[in-house]
């Protein structure tokens, strides 16, 4: 029961605190800077957060903990690392580039910029790229680091008192 309560509990927190993240990376400087964001933007950004959350946690998460607590090897790093690299992976599995042909652009803090022209990647597609990967690996990291908290809470002994036998009594 102890085991299922650690993995409920800690399941729960590694989907909750996503929306944080998200909203910490993006909305916060928006905010600090005056940025006007509607309620049902800020609802929907963190249904969808904690939505796509939801298969890393249970195909990813829950099945590593346990191999590595039957194990006697669950840390903090292992778990954190495999957070980590699934988050960055889901992103950064194909690269940059497309078809040929095919080219894209967007907003590159204030400025347009293309990414991809002709199939290929240019510089700010690159760092697109890069900060693509590197804010859904910090979403691996740090849900793959609360798991482990929340999880090695729940598992801790219990602290109630039971008292010891007396002395010279087996």
């Amino acid at each position: 029961m102890r085991i299922f309560l650690a993995t409920l509990f800690s399941s729960f927190a590694a989907v909750a605190v996503q929306p944080v993240v998200l909203l910490s990376w993006f909305f916060l400087p928006a905010l600090l800077q005056g940025a006007d964001l509607s309620q049902d933007v800020l609802a929907l950004t963190t249904f969808m957060a904690m939505f796509f959350a939801v298969p890393f946690v249970l195909l990813l998460g829950i099945p590593l903990t346990l191999v590595l607590y039957r194990l006697g090897r669950l840390k903090w790093w292992p778990l954190a690392l495999a957070g980590t690299i699934a988050g960055g992976l889901f992103v950064g599995w194909r690269g940059p580039g497309s078809d040929k042909g095919a080219s894209s652009g967007g907003n590159w803090y204030g400025s347009y910029r293309d990414f991809v022209v002709d199939g290929e990647p240019t510089f700010y597609g690159w760092l697109s790229y890069l900060q693509s990967v590197t804010i859904l690996a910090l979403h691996g990291l740090i849900g793959a680091t609360v798991f482990y908290f929340v999880w090695v809470r729940w598992m801790r002994p219990n602290n109630a008192f039971t008292p010891s036998p007396l002395r010279g009594s087996a």
